[in-house]
């Protein structure tokens, strides 16, 4: 349903949409900001994943691959802490990562293209989308949370310099 009015349309739905998801992240104590952080994270880290990974050929165990992850890892960390941004050692955020991109990107045989693990994310991390399907919603939450413990940590034991 569409309502018009001095020239503009308004979409009554796209409104009751916004708010049901406005209403969410409230609900979940969901800061909008922290969602597009921890969204540059993950996409940082695909990044190095993607661009640096040498293929079978050179990265051939359960150790290459742990190798090459844990130095993507680290380096987006470093980055994030050349921004002041600092994530403490968080520990299940790092196996949670890693256990995706082993079964999602090193252990298939040909990983899937760039923008396949882009749109992924994206939809994910897409807090436009007012319509946003239940699951998608629960993902967020979970990532959301797994990030939060890190930024909480820094918090909970600030560093007096």
């Amino acid at each position: 349903m569409a309502l018009s009015g001095y020239g503009a349309q308004i979409n009554v739905q796209e409104y009751i949409n916004e708010y049901e998801m406005t209403k969410k992240f409230k609900t979940n104590n969901i800061v909008i900001e922290r969602v597009e952080l921890y969204k540059d994270f993950i996409f940082n880290l695909l990044y190095y994943i993607y661009d640096t990974y040498l293929g079978t050929e050179y990265i051939k165990n359960e150790y290459d691959i742990r190798g090459h992850y844990t130095w993507c890892y680290r380096k987006v960390l470093k980055e994030f802490e050349e921004e002041n941004i600092i994530f403490i050692d968080n520990e299940e955020l790092y196996d949670y990562f890693y256990g995706y991109f082993l079964n999602q990107f090193y252990n298939k045989p040909e990983p899937e293209t760039l923008s396949f693990y882009e749109r992924f994310w994206e939809n994910i991390f897409d807090i436009k989308n007012t319509t946003k399907k239940r699951n998608l919603f629960e993902v967020l939450l979970e990532m959301y949370e797994l990030f939060d413990k890190s930024i909480n940590k820094k918090i909970e034991n600030p560093v007096f310099e």
